[in-house]
């Protein structure tokens, strides 16, 4: 997969595209669908399978949102690896600023999608725009198929329990710490990645030693509690229980992300850990002891032990 992060000196190395574009948090089954179809296209025509994005995310530029905290359900970085499981030959992340967002549809369409990256096919949304104003939409380029030469298909919006499937759908499930929920939704298990940073290594003492993650301000964190997961560090896959939350028992101010992995000793310190989140244990308490503690600590620790963990990850 090539990674495309400017266009003005770029060349493209292919002579035709069929390509989506959004800002694709998350990946989900909706989003899933649209590059199944950009997949479809390009078989038999043997166009690039083109997907373009942005970066930063397109709401903290807008000032869409009240602070950029939790701002996207993945990182650019966790995008990157996302994209490299869909089978596409181009990713473009445009660099999206508020010149980008005044652009017209039609010269974001003549100067960008047609005129850069070739496109030939191009697939969206049924609630996928671009363009200020937000005029690109189906009909545009539908219209727009009359004095151009491309194609365009919209894919319809994928429903799970009558509802549809969308970003903010599943970011609700998260914040509210709906992890298995969220999973099914997305169609692959929501993860964040972080760095291993000295914390106050109270685990230590008490039996249960723990990687303290420092994430990204815009990465969107689940709602606090414990939560069984599978750590993914040097290659190797490990059940974790992590904790999310204050350490109310300790009176802590400030909220930690604290994995244990099970079976694990050594060192991790300004490591990068990936957390794959597959079910939510129970809600952060305050015990009354140390003793309560780790007695509760035990049993989330078999509880992890004996959670279903799918067979793509090598246990």
């Amino acid at each position: 997969m090539h990674i495309v992060r400017e266009l003005e000196d770029f060349l493209p190395f292919w002579d035709r595209a069929s390509l989506t574009l959004g800002v694709f948090d998350g990946m989900h089954r909706g989003h899933q669908k649209i590059i199944q179809r950009v997949q479809k296209r390009s078989k038999g025509a043997r166009h690039a399978r083109v997907l373009v994005t942005y970066h930063p995310h397109p709401d903290i530029v807008l000032g869409k949102r009240e602070s950029v905290r939790g701002a996207e359900l993945f990182t650019y970085e966790e995008k990157l690896a996302l994209f490299q499981k869909f089978s596409l030959d181009v990713v473009v992340f445009l660099p999206f600023t508020k010149d980008l967002a005044r652009m017209t549809a039609l010269r974001y369409l003549r100067e960008i999608l047609l005129g850069k990256l070739k496109a030939k096919s191009i697939v969206i949304g049924y609630d996928q725009c671009f363009g200020r104003g937000r005029k690109g939409d189906y009909e545009f380029l539908k219209l727009m198929t009359r004095k151009y030469d491309f194609q365009v298909d919209r894919i319809e919006a994928v429903k799970s329990k009558g509802e549809i499937i969308s970003t903010s759908r599943i970011r609700g499930e998260i914040q509210q710490g709906n992890v298995s929920e969220a999973n099914r939704l997305l169609g692959h298990d929501y993860f964040l990645t972080g760095t291993v940073v000295r914390g106050f290594q109270r685990g230590q003492t008490i039996g249960f030693p723990t990687a303290n993650l420092e994430v990204a301000e815009t990465k969107l964190i689940p709602a606090e509690g414990v939560y069984g997961v599978v750590c993914e560090w040097g290659g190797q896959h490990y059940r974790a229980m992590v904790n999310i939350g204050k350490n109310p028992t300790f009176k802590n101010d400030q909220m930690t992300i604290e994995a244990n992995l099970l079976g694990f000793s050594g060192d991790l310190y300004g490591e990068s850990l990936r957390l794959y989140f597959l079910h939510r244990l129970r809600d952060e308490l305050t015990f009354g002891s140390v003793e309560e503690l780790k007695a509760q600590l035990q049993k989330d620790q078999k509880s992890t032990e004996r959670m279903s963990v799918p067979r793509y990850y090598s246990l």
